[in-house]
């Protein structure tokens, strides 16, 4: 291409800026593309949700308005919630110290494997059982919640059997009582209670490794540990130094 000795820099440049701004989007929607197919965190959750036998509350009557809890669906994308075998439980002997303890009674014991998502795109567990043989109602949802932060938020409903969330007491006048609480996890592996006078819940997050991970970890962790115990070669015995 000639230039045109009569042209300014200042016209070459505005000939020349519709080209780099074209650059410049195709570099961002390509740097957009790898980041929108990152991998998005695993983790496995597991808890469990009691009841307090004597709940020291004095009489005192608890709030029994709540908000309508809509239905499982909502929260559940089909496909991103594994639920967890019992073989994979990390609390079972905190669950066993519930059961034989006069004081509560393990409302629910469960766990399962899903992604962490954002606020606006997080998935909620569902909670939908009858506990303590038919007579009371849990439901409500779990929600893990990756931001800045790692949290875990709990929206939880105990009533009777035949209480419905959108009344403020079951047919024989019951509270129904509400466990909302979020908590930042601030380590994985670590666990977490969740506090209220009439039931509870204890929680851990743990990250899910894939194999492939497992086994880098493992060549990583025999690395360094090589590496701690490897003893320094011993120096040659020297006739000049020991005279």
């Amino acid at each position: 291409m000639r230039m045109n000795p009569m042209q300014s820099p200042d016209a070459l440049s505005r000939k020349a800026n519709p080209l780099l701004m074209c650059a410049v989007v195709l570099v961002l929607t390509l740097a957009g593309s790898s980041m929108s197919l990152a991998e998005v965190p695993i983790y496995d959750v597991e808890v469990i949700i009691f009841s307090n036998q004597n709940a020291g509350d004095d009489g005192e009557h608890w709030p029994t308005s709540i908000r309508n809890d809509p239905g499982a669906e909502d929260f559940v994308a089909r496909g991103q919630i594994s639920e967890r075998p019992e073989s994979s439980y990390q609390l079972g002997g905190i669950a066993y110290g519930l059961k034989q303890s006069r004081g509560y009674s393990v409302l629910l014991h469960t766990a399962w494997r899903q992604p962490a998502y954002d606020s606006r795109n997080a998935i909620g567990y569902p909670v939908d059982a009858r506990v303590q043989n038919g007579s009371r109602h849990l439901s409500g949802r779990i929600t893990l919640i990756r931001e800045r932060y790692l949290h875990l938020d709990v929206d939880l409903f105990l009533s009777s059997a035949y209480a419905t969330l959108s009344a403020t007491e079951d047919a024989a006048g019951s509270p129904v009582y509400e466990l909302s609480e979020r908590r930042r996890i601030k380590k994985s592996g670590v666990v977490h209670y969740f506090d209220h006078p009439r039931f509870g819940m204890i929680a851990i997050v743990t990250p899910y490794l894939s194999p492939q991970q497992q086994l880098q970890e493992e060549m990583e962790a025999t690395a360094v540990e090589e590496e701690d115990t490897v003893d320094e070669e011993p120096l040659p015995d020297d006739d000049q130094l020991t005279r």
